[in-house]
């Protein structure tokens, strides 16, 4: 829809409600994420294949990365 706005040379302006219902949304996606790291750690704890410890660490290590690029 903004798109549409934009090509009738409509601006579309955000509210202050639109930025609160992104960020509560942001915020939501980062705490599945840090719940994700748990769960990767709890896993390792109990993971004794050498194959499948290697997918979860991997799994881990990206999802860190992920939850500090966005806490930064």
């Amino acid at each position: 829809m903004a798109f549409l706005l934009a090509t009738c040379g409509v601006r579309f302006i955000p509210s202050a409600l639109d930025f609160d219902k992104k960020l509560t949304e942001a915020d939501a996606y980062l705490q599945i994420l840090i719940e994700q790291l748990k769960l990767f750690d709890d896993k390792l704890q109990n993971c004794k294949e050498d194959e499948q410890r290697k997918k979860i660490e991997m799994l881990k290590e990206t999802t860190n990365s992920m939850v500090e690029s966005i806490k930064h």
